[in-house]
């Protein structure tokens, strides 16, 4: 999973309100205080001031991405959501069978890996899901070349869903099956915060269920309904193929059938399900850096805030060798006001 932070360079301001001790270790001398001569005015440098004299300090300066509290935060309340969007690229090639592709959005237990139960809750779903294109809407036509897409699932982001595309069609025996080409899938959260959480194809956990897979013996499929093609084999179609390369990054493919392939394609109803995904989580927000090392005495450290807020700024400072280790963490927080 892949997150976008659009660091929200936060304000300075004024007043110093409070320096309080945390986790501390008795043997690690370390201290912060702000320098008086602070202005707290947003633009202006910050000056914290270190008594002591420890291995390494490293520092979390309070900003949106840089709060320690949120040091273990993997996701965001549902309410900060602006926005979640399927985006992809598609095209659809070669064969004359059209209106085969639908996707559907919905509550899905995943699959049990026993046929029976699964065709049993992949009718559930069909039935109960919320369809987002249909035979109607996700055609052919719009997609005989490359064509970039997006769908809105802003509505589903309450809850824990599951994302299925569905190819559905009938082999005459004379139309070849469409052969679809999905390119750059992702899915992106953009949150009122303004950060982007980003989960790419490598985060769906993709699976694959045929109703009616290929019993043929000359098929690679040969009666799995699980099959995914992950080897890349030429003997099949009328499936989806999740195989990977260099040059088909977070892609994947339906492949369809011709004429000169009686022997390997049939009716088909194949699923590709993706796990169930939840829309508001995010990456646990990072350290702003280290700010000494063992090598180095640092007696004061500046930093420029450049919007209005309220920062409570933390150092962790330790000592380490080869009989242990020990550290202790600082907080100061601070008012930065807008500058006149």
């Amino acid at each position: 999973m892949k997150i976008k932070k659009s660091i929200y360079i936060l304000a300075v301001g004024a007043l110093f309100v409070s320096c309080n001790d945390l986790d501390v270790d008795d043997n690690v001398d370390f201290n912060v205080s702000l320098a008086p001569e602070n202005t707290y005015k947003a633009g202006e440098p910050v000056v914290f001031n270190f008594d002591g004299n420890p291995d390494y300090i490293t520092w979390w300066s309070g900003e949106e991405g840089h709060k320690y509290a949120n040091r273990e935060r993997t996701e965001l309340p549902l309410e900060e959501i602006e926005s979640v969007t399927l985006n992809f690229e598609a095209q659809a090639r070669y064969g004359k069978v059209t209106n085969t592709l639908s996707l559907f959005v919905g509550d899905f237990p995943g699959l049990s890996k026993d046929v029976a139960t699964d065709d049993s809750r992949v009718a559930d779903f069909e039935s109960d899901a919320t369809l987002l294109s249909g035979n109607g809407e996700l055609l052919e036509s719009k997609f005989s070349n490359r064509t970039a897409t997006s769908f809105d699932l802003t509505p589903y982001s309450t809850s824990e869903m599951t994302l299925a595309f569905h190819y559905k069609a009938d082999f005459d025996g004379t139309s070849a099956l469409k052969r679809w080409d999905f390119y750059s899938v992702a899915i992106t959260t953009i949150y009122k915060n303004g950060n982007t959480t980003t989960l790419n194809l490598s985060d769906l956990g993709l699976q694959t269920f045929d109703r009616n897979p290929n019993t043929n013996p000359k098929h690679a499929q040969q009666g799995d309904p699980y099959f995914d093609n992950s080897s890349g084999s030429s003997s099949c179609t009328g499936v989806w193929d999740l195989r990977s390369s260099l040059t088909r990054v977070n892609s994947f493919m339906y492949l369809g059938g011709g004429t000169n392939e009686t022997d390997y394609t049939n009716n088909a109803d194949d699923w590709l399900f993706t796990k169930s995904l939840k829309f508001n989580t995010c990456d646990p927000d990072e350290n702003s850096g280290v700010l000494k090392n063992i090598n180095v005495r640092l007696p004061s450290y500046s930093y420029v805030y450049t919007q209005p807020g309220t920062y409570t700024v933390t150092f962790i400072a330790g000592n380490q060798n080869v009989y242990g280790s020990a550290r202790t963490i600082k907080e100061v927080t601070f008012t930065i006001k807008e500058k006149e």
